[in-house]
């Protein structure tokens, strides 16, 4: 008769501890190696990170889901890196940013990031390249507009979607010209 009267309360206490928050993982220790070019952190819980790699101006942005910082930090750095940041994206996220100097970029295919354990991850960074001036064709980009990218083979709706995307990367002393 007694476990009659106790199960009501084990399935409230079993309600309250589902509703109760889970607790955040925190950064606990970041370190950027200019000399080899790698970024490692820690944290105190399991994370699965993600990278994404924007420009204007070129920059690595790391995104740690369920993380917290206690201090937004930056680290300057010299040569085709301007600095290291972490920072909070929202209230759920830390963010590690590397910010290239203007003029600069990385290939993204080449950037390697490696869990070490569930906690503590290295991102190994390739050298940073130059970006050639619209003066300075190779043979990596035509000398002709950036549009020339697009194939026959390219979709129309992919085709424009290039052509806006790269017509934000580029600066032009050619006059606007409206639609």
């Amino acid at each position: 008769m007694r476990l009659h009267r106790l199960l009501p309360s084990l399935s409230l206490a079993g309600a309250l501890l589902i509703a109760l928050p889970a607790e955040a993982a925190r950064l606990q220790f970041w370190r950027f190696d200019p000399q080899e070019n790698r970024l490692t952190f820690t944290t105190d819980d399991s994370i699965r990170p993600t990278a994404q790699l924007l420009s204007n101006p070129t920059r690595l942005v790391i995104d740690l889901p369920g993380t917290t910082i206690q201090t937004p930090e930056s680290l300057a750095v010299e040569g085709p890196i301007h600095e290291v940041s972490v920072s909070e994206r929202d209230a759920e996220t830390t963010r590690l940013v590397v910010e290239y100097n203007p003029g600069y970029t990385v290939d993204p295919s080449q950037v390697q990031v490696r869990g070490e354990s569930a906690r503590q991850w290295t991102v190994q960074l390739p050298d940073a390249t130059e970006i050639p001036t619209p003066s300075e064709p190779t043979a990596n980009r035509p000398a002709t507009d950036d549009a020339a990218i697009a194939t026959e083979e390219t979709p129309t709706a992919q085709r424009r979607t290039i052509a806006r995307r790269r017509a934000r990367n580029i600066v032009s002393n050619r006059p606007v010209e409206g639609p």
